[in-house]
């Protein structure tokens, strides 16, 4: 679990903390089974007590291994996340009466911050990540990496369903 410990900053409405953590993927309870996050994630907080709210803005600093989406080559993606949420002190019992709002809540000396964390560290994981955005791919026919080699494969192939078509635009 991260938590941060505001009872310093509890005295000085308008000033800020900074705090700075070192974890993992498995501490924030992220699966990790496949090793895509690296071993050490970085976390860099600055807490600013704005009165009744306390405003925590920051950075995760972390790289997933992955395959290339278009030629499945493997690669390592650097992901640099910024992030910032609102908390607001309360009574325990209070807690559930607030939760559907869009702010967080909090009681004591102390801010979890594990469930902010994990949910911005997933939300940033890319869903068709490329090595570059020139990456030519995989070819449909021989599978042939193509940022490695060419083949000798005709990829422009003609839907059946539009072959009277094309006769028309050939000016043959």
């Amino acid at each position: 679990m991260m938590k941060i410990n505001i009872g310093q900053l509890r005295k000085d409405i308008g000033g800020t903390q900074s705090f700075s953590f070192k974890t993992s993927a498995e501490d924030l309870g992220v699966d990790n089974q496949q090793g895509l996050w690296s071993d050490i994630i970085t976390v860099e907080i600055q807490v600013t007590n704005k009165g009744n709210i306390y405003q925590i803005t920051g950075t995760v600093n972390t790289a997933i291994n992955q395959c290339c989406s278009r030629c499945l080559e493997p690669m390592v993606h650097v992901l640099n996340i910024p992030f910032s949420e609102d908390y607001k002190e309360t009574e325990l019992e209070e807690i559930d009466n607030f939760s559907s709002r869009e702010i967080n809540y909090f009681t004591g000396d102390e801010i979890d911050i594990t469930d902010l964390i994990r949910e911005n560290i997933l939300l940033a994981e890319p869903l068709k990540p490329v090595c570059s955005e020139n990456c030519r791919g995989l070819c449909p026919e021989c599978g042939t990496n193509l940022n490695i080699d060419t083949c000798g494969c005709n990829p422009i192939k003609t839907d059946p369903r539009l072959a009277v078509l094309e006769k028309l635009l050939s000016k043959d």
